[in-house]
């Protein structure tokens, strides 16, 4: 499917207007239907944002943002699945990816029982990239909005991805 198919009928679904009756205080179908396309599709242009990236070195799909969690600090393959929502064996498999590119090293923790995920100079130089990436292409869709806006939709954002069981 194109691009411009894609898109097409993205704006199919936003356009469609529900007969249902609106109940006070709830939010209108079609303004339900803008955020959650939102919310949805917003992953495509952070894909791209690593998409260099990902192909280069033949990552996982989420190669890139685990470079930049694991230089944040998030060092532990079992953190890296609660923090993904993802199984370890996906974990494991996006790791080796990551370290057969030589973009990350393990070794033993201290206790010997679990491994240690380090960036190597070459996996800091390709997160530096992506935040770059990131960051540049964040900042042209933003840019008219207020730093108070953007606040605001970053904690509106965190606060609807919270603990998808309640």
């Amino acid at each position: 499917m194109t691009q411009d198919r894609r898109d097409a009928l993205l704006q199919h679904l936003l356009s469609r207007t529900d007969s249902a009756p609106r109940d006070a205080g709830r939010i209108d179908p079609a303004l339900l239907s803008r955020i959650l396309a939102g919310m949805v599709f917003a992953q495509r242009p952070i894909n791209a944002a690593g998409r260099a990236i990902t192909e280069r070195f033949d990552l996982g799909p989420r190669g890139a943002f685990i470079l930049s969690v694991i230089d944040r600090g998030v060092t532990y393959p079992k953190d890296l699945a609660e923090l993904l929502r993802i199984g370890r064996s996906l974990v494991t498999a996006e790791l080796a990816r990551l370290t057969d590119a030589g973009l990350i090293t393990t070794q033993a923790d201290d206790d010997r029982r679990r491994s240690l995920l380090q960036l190597t100079p070459l996996g800091q130089q390709v997160t530096a990239q992506f935040r770059t990436s990131l960051s540049a292409m964040l900042e042209s869709r933003l840019q008219a909005y207020s730093r108070d806006q953007i606040d605001l939709f970053a904690a509106m954002l965190l606060h609807i991805q919270g603990d998808p069981t309640e």
